[in-house]
């Protein structure tokens, strides 16, 4: 247990990883979908529906639901609020993003003339912004504990030319740590010693989906549907770490330390499904979801002030730190089982039960001759993961309720357990989505909004005697367009 603890330290720990991990496979693995405002108003759930432009995203032959060309657009409008609990003092952080949810256009081909039991098919392209990565944390408090600490002991047996360039180097530059004995370094604290912290970190960017989708009708029973996905990530970390000295009793008062992580890529996947009508009323629903193949590149950078007596020492410009790496990255296959039942036209209502481990999310090096291939080729870090993380059911539950032919009513439930194996959760909890919205249809036209509560707790570490509970509650409108013709 305690070496399991050790070890999700080590990893939750971002201000101390400078190369990828476990931390980077849950990030682009732990995908919890968006889409157009009927998607969300129905927390996602739609593997045996579909007749939704984002449906593809779990079921691919729900676009065979379609007998008319459709296009959809949105806008997704987020508040995100951070209750942060560090040593017995809880700090308030928000962020308030806008970004496109979804574009897309599926268009519909009668071949129903050729007598061969095909209806329609439909061919469609859809943009999806199915993650979202911008948030801010703040957090502050007292700690008898310094990064310092993990920097000096960071070094230990190394020369000062050996050192990392991005943390226990920097603290040596400016004078926050010292040489000690028998190679060893020490932080310019003394034994009582307490520090106020004060760590910032903004985050921003996403995960977004282009994708193309091709599905037929058989005699309005059997749907069948494939969808190719590219996605791209953009994800840049920056932070600040602050801590200030009660009573200095050495030269130093205080320090800056700041990181700064960008990662962009792409990658693959291909979605194929199938949806199968036992009865007019009842929808079945199969999908299978490849990993992602993603080729990444991660760039990073760090700095650090110290502030000691009356002077003030800082790098000298145009020496800060600076590095960058390419790898690749797999997240785990899907396997999707839904159940939808229609009341005719009064309404309908789905489940999903999405099935996946995330034991089988790896990393491999990058194929690009100019970078030097990870030691091992990430088994160690492969073989970490492996123990740390579980295999999970994710559920989403949807319901409409129509009037009128013309007024929609809708609602949802999504769960998305941790991650992470039990015995190291330590505090970690799973995702939950609460979701409503509305619909009104005007002749071939369609106004829809949705709103979303989701909720989540986890622990960020900047080191392992340092820990700070996060509760977070994401609030999400949105807002779509959808013209059928």
């Amino acid at each position: 247990m305690i070496k399991y603890c050790l070890t999700i330290f080590l990893f939750i720990s971002i201000s101390l990883s400078f190369s990828q991990n476990v931390v980077d496979l849950v990030r682009y693995s732990n995908i919890q979908l968006q889409g157009s405002a009927r998607f969300e108003a129905m927390a996602g759930s739609f593997g045996a529906l579909g007749a939704d432009i984002s449906s593809s995203l779990i079921n691919p032959a729900g676009y065979g639901r379609f007998s008319s060309n459709q296009f959809n657009m949105g806008l997704n409008f987020n508040h995100i609020g951070n209750s942060n609990y560090f040593e017995g003092t809880t700090t308030e952080s928000s962020k308030n993003p806008v970004r496109p949810s979804n574009a897309g256009i599926v268009i519909v081909n009668d071949v129903s003339a050729k007598n061969k039991g095909f209806l329609y098919n439909q061919i469609g392209f859809c943009y999806n912004r199915v993650d979202n990565f911008t948030n801010n944390i703040n957090y502050k408090g007292k700690l008898y504990n310094s990064l310092l600490d993990v920097f000096a002991s960071d070094g230990y047996g190394l020369s000062p030319d050996k050192l990392s360039p991005f943390s226990t180097a920097l603290a040596w530059e400016t004078y926050a740590i010292d040489p000690g004995l028998n190679g060893s370094y020490v932080p310019r604290l003394t034994a009582n010693d307490t520090m106020t912290h004060n760590r910032t970190i903004d985050t921003k960017g996403g995960v977004s989906e282009y994708s193309f989708s091709f599905s037929t009708n058989y005699i309005n029973k059997l749907y069948l549907g494939v969808n190719w996905g590219i996605r791209t990530i953009r994800y840049t970390e920056a932070y600040t770490h602050r801590e200030k000295l009660e009573n200095a009793s050495l030269s130093l008062d205080s320090f800056n330390y700041q990181y700064n992580l960008s990662t962009k890529g792409s990658g693959n996947n291909l979605k194929v499904g199938v949806i199968y009508l036992p009865f007019d009323a009842m929808r079945l629903g199969l999908s299978v979801h490849t990993p992602t193949f993603y080729s990444l590149s991660d760039e990073w950078s760090a700095d650090m002030t110290t502030y000691q007596n009356d002077s003030i020492f800082a790098l000298p410009a145009g020496t800060k730190p600076t590095a960058n790496y390419k790898y690749r990255l797999r997240t785990p296959t899907k396997l999707i089982g839904s159940l939808g039942y229609v009341f005719g036209t009064r309404g309908c209502i789905n489940v999903d039960l999405e099935y996946l481990n995330y034991k089988w999310a790896n990393l491999k090096s990058t194929k690009d001759v100019n970078f030097a291939p990870e030691a091992n080729n990430y088994k160690y870090q492969n073989e970490e993961a492996s123990k740390l993380l579980r295999s999970v059911v994710n559920i989403r539950i949807g319901g409409e309720i129509v009037f009128q032919s013309q007024y929609f009513i809708r609602g949802g439930y999504a769960f998305y357990p941790q991650p992470y194996s039990k015995d190291v959760a330590n505090g970690t909890t799973g995702s939950t989505i609460y979701s409503i919205g509305a619909g009104i249809k005007l002749k071939r036209s369609t106004f829809d909004i949705a709103y979303k509560y989701q909720t989540k707790k986890y622990n960020y570490y900047a080191f392992a005697e340092s820990r700070t509970q996060i509760s977070s509650i994401t609030q999400g409108l949105v807002i779509c367009y959808n013209l059928t013709f």
